[in-house]
């Protein structure tokens, strides 16, 4: 059996082809991953149908969560929720908040109303992920991992019977720090892989 020369390079060659190939076709995912995160994905919806309030001041919060951010170590969720009422304010929060609210709504508030300057869950609140009284502007939610709600409450007065109200979100996705950072190490160890000789 002879020892071809001409065999052994083709193989160094064939081999060199394909490592450039490999390193070129990482640094372009990498680059595509980082284009696609700057630019980002919209989400639209509406939460719908949250209860009447009827007892001034405090919150009512509706049923169904709103999105939540399962993968925020890799993706950057931005929310911003608007509404048409002006006589209202909007919170965020989580499921404790939410069922501490809920218990007061079943008791009438009666208990918060009976502690002179008491405002939980009501809009002095300190325990909402996000508030808001301006329905224009909205509210402005950094979205987590995990359930959370949005409820209304009136600063005075209470609704009419019968009140409806919608509210609108736009949820923005994009990519956040490791992504970018586990990019840009991709397609520098694809980059150095396709210049290997």
């Amino acid at each position: 059996m002879s020892f071809s020369p001409w065999r052994s390079i083709k193989c160094e060659v064939n081999g060199m082809v394909q490592s450039k190939t490999v390193g070129y076709s990482i640094a372009v995912f990498a680059v595509f991953i980082m284009v696609i995160g700057t630019v980002g994905y919209t989400i639209e919806g509406q939460v719908e149908d949250i209860p009447t309030v009827s007892t001034t001041g405090f919150v009512f919060f509706s049923g169904e969560a709103l999105p939540s951010n399962p993968a925020g170590l890799f993706v950057n969720a931005d929310t911003s929720i608007t509404w048409e009422r002006e006589d209202i304010f909007l919170v965020i929060a989580d499921e404790s908040k939410r069922s501490q609210c809920d218990s007061i709504r079943i008791n009438g508030g009666a208990y918060i109303e009976s502690i002179s300057g008491s405002q939980t869950c009501q809009y002095g609140d300190t325990g909402y992920e996000a508030t808001s009284s301006n329905g224009t502007t909205g509210v402005q939610w950094h979205v987590s991992s995990g359930e959370y709600y949005a409820g209304i409450g009136t600063q005075s007065g209470t609704l009419p019977a019968g009140t409806e109200l919608n509210i609108d979100y736009e949820v923005k996705l994009s990519a956040s720090f490791p992504t970018y950072l586990f990019s840009f190490l991709l397609g520098l160890g694809g980059f150095g892989l396709s210049r290997m000789e």
